[in-house]
């Protein structure tokens, strides 16, 4: 988390923040690295976390938070403009993310790989009746996916999980009480449908 931890987000002997030395540290011993930033209303989005991305295997985004770090307005008239999502996430890529970007928000994740990969994944239609709180929907989303990156999978078999979990965190007004085992977060798939998107999900 950056913008959250107030030593890591200080700056270190190169100027970077020290989360910069971290993360080179982690992948210097042969670790992925992964990032995700606190939604906070600031002007130091930019400044902190560009300065950081090359240390970044898997950078994850809400909307809100990619907005700041890009300055790229990801929604028109209230809807996500898909060639937006795709632009910020280049723009992530191109300030060093080494492998994927991935911006989720209510309706879909969009991920972005270095070689150019595109996946669109739809949320979940939860009936409103069935939400408790969004509070760390964007976090289980992240936790689901990189349990798959931790196995291996695919980035899309990865992004199919994390909206399950996602969806599955609804359930109770805390951060992390609904996440229930990975087949019951999974079988919420079959039993919820997808949203339906202006942006099908597609891998190019």
């Amino acid at each position: 988390y950056l913008l959250l931890l107030d030593r890591l987000d200080a700056a270190g002997p190169d100027g970077r923040p020290a989360a910069a030395d971290v993360l080179s540290r982690a992948r210097a011993a042969g670790l992925l690295t992964s990032l995700d930033c606190v939604s906070e209303n600031s002007d130091r989005f930019a400044a902190i976390v560009n300065s950081v991305l090359p240390e970044v295997d898997y950078f994850f985004a809400n909307d809100f938070e990619a907005e700041k770090v890009t300055e790229i307005a990801l929604r028109r008239a209230g809807e996500i403009d898909a060639s937006a999502v795709a632009c910020a996430a280049q723009k992530l890529i191109e300030a060093g993310v080494r492998q994927w970007a991935i911006l989720h928000f209510p309706e879909a994740v969009f991920a972005r790989s270095a070689k150019g990969e595109e996946i669109w994944q739809p949320s979940l239609r939860v009936p409103a009746a069935e939400i408790k709180g969004a509070a760390g929907a964007g976090d289980a989303l992240a936790a689901g996916a990189l349990y798959g990156l931790h196995e291996g999978w695919p980035m899309e078999r990865c992004l199919h999980l994390g909206v399950c979990v996602a969806a599955a965190s609804l359930s109770h007004p805390t951060c992390s009480e609904g996440i229930c085992p990975l087949d019951e977060c999974v079988a919420l798939a079959n039993r919820l449908g997808f949203q339906v998107n202006a942006f099908p999900p597609r891998r190019r």
